[in-house]
């Protein structure tokens, strides 16, 4: 008796239990949000530098090393989501132990994974690059990037993992803080490498390991044994299979939403090739490059508004905390992306401008633009309630809205409207996936909403 007080005590202590969830939410994310105001602006500096320092070959590159760098962000946010939400389902539910276990675990497997992924990496480069598209006059500048940018991997993998945890030990400012400073520092290096040193193309594949690389300072929380409740301990680092297949489950369906990012620009890129020309590869570099990956940042930032308390109240049992935070995070997310939609449609040419620099290269990317985000505030909620699902252990049903969006319906549109209708319909392909990516996710969202009632009742 005295150990469930003492677990209830405990529970009470966090605000991730106590505090409403409306006001819970709105603080985590837009703290979050915080920290990636600082990479949107990096993001913007980035495309200005890049298309007017490195022109149309380094919007090109650009173009290739995405498909990487979604890669980065999927293996990061998939291992932060899978070994924060075991250690707050643990922590949520009394188990402090069993809380430190699992991150010093997941600290150990991230590391592990990462270094052998960067090996294999490193000496398929090449033919990694060919894969993505990347043409002969674009080969080496691309593969040199890639190569340094692979050198920093680990620590942005690492980086997204540690901040996550960050998020479940209540510290989503110290987080945000790193994102700020890593953007600074990032952009700054990348302009000095584009007009003061000439690196090149180069240059900006450091720059990439830079700009999240840096977020790996926050270990400093995780060692010593003060400044945190989670610990890296050495004695962790033989792997426990269950746990650590526990983890890789949770964080799969996140990486499969981020990597079909990946497989969808390789496919798009060659689409454009076979029904357009390079102009309209490199408006797609604008949009896809620049324009999407801000949206998809505030869509980020509401994920991680999402994690922690629905990690947390999963573990504490709270069936009626997590009926409002389901509500909630989707109506909110709908209608802050609806907004940023219509700002982004309104200022669609100088925003393609800005990362263009150059007027015709604009116009197109801007009509494009206009049609590829349209309905983006219906489809990016599968990124929201997948990341809800995954928290909560729901794993399949994660994983289909997780992989739903691109590859269930934008590719297979690409294909048929591209076929129909040329350009446009590659264009027009997303709007339609949008629509039918939101039915889906409110399928699913009415289930869950009864089944969490359900529970709630035999609780009671």
């Amino acid at each position: 008796m005295a150990d469930t007080d003492a677990v209830k005590a405990g529970q009470e202590e966090r605000e991730l239990g106590t505090q409403p969830i409306p006001k819970l939410f709105v603080k985590y994310a837009s703290i979050a949000f915080m920290g990636m105001i600082a990479q949107i602006i990096m993001v913007v500096f980035e495309g200005i530098i890049m298309g007017n320092g490195l022109g149309a070959h380094g919007l090109a590159c650009v173009s290739i090393i995405m498909s990487v760098e979604l890669m980065n962000v999927a293996l990061g946010s998939a291992l932060a989501v899978g070994v924060s939400t075991v250690a707050g389902n643990r922590l949520g539910a009394g188990d402090t132990e069993g809380a430190k276990h699992a991150f010093s675990q997941g600290f150990w497997l991230t590391t592990i994974l990462i270094v052998v992924l960067i090996i294999l990496a490193e000496i398929f480069v090449e033919p990694l690059v060919t894969f993505l598209g990347a043409t002969p006059d674009i080969f080496d500048d691309t593969v040199g990037a890639i190569r340094v940018f692979l050198l920093g991997l680990p620590f942005c993998v690492i980086g997204q993992m540690l901040c996550g945890m960050l998020r479940i030990d209540e510290k989503p400012h110290a987080a945000a803080t790193i994102q700020i400073v890593s953007a600074v520092v990032a952009i700054i290096w990348l302009a000095a490498s584009t007009f003061v040193l000439n690196f090149g193309v180069t240059g900006a594949g450091l720059y990439y390991a830079i700009s999240i690389g840096l977020w790996f300072v926050v270990i400093y929380y995780f060692v010593g044994g003060k400044r945190s409740v989670f610990q890296i301990r050495l004695a962790d680092i033989k792997l426990e299979p269950g746990l650590c297949l526990q983890i890789i489950k949770i964080g799969l369906p996140l990486f499969l939403l981020q990597a079909t990012g990946s497989v969808y620009t390789t496919v798009v890129n060659n689409q454009l090739g076979v029904l357009g020309s390079s102009l309209d590869i490199a408006a797609f570099a604008v949009i896809n490059g620049y324009v999407v990956y801000i949206i998809m940042m505030v869509v980020q930032a509401i994920t991680y508004g999402v994690q922690p308390i629905a990690a947390y109240n999963a573990g504490a049992k709270a069936y009626g905390r997590m009926k409002e935070l389901l509500k909630t995070s989707l109506t909110i997310q709908v209608l802050v992306i609806a907004v940023v939609t219509v700002i982004v449609w309104a200022a669609a040419y100088p925003i393609c401008l800005l990362f263009a620099g150059d007027p015709e290269l604009a116009s197109v990317s801007a009509d494009a633009t206009r049609i590829v985000i349209l309905l983006g505030a219906l489809g990016w909620s599968s990124q929201v309630i997948s990341s809800y699902f995954e928290c909560v252990e729901r794993v399949v049903i994660a994983t289909v809205l997780g992989i739903a969006r691109y590859i269930f319906f934008t590719i297979p549109a690409v294909y048929v409207l591209g076929g129909m209708m040329g350009v446009q319909g590659v264009w027009w392909a997303q709007p339609v996936a949008d629509v039918l990516t939101f039915v889906l996710v409110m399928v699913f969202v009415v289930i869950e909403l009864k089944r969490l009632s359900a529970l709630e009742k035999k609780e009671a």
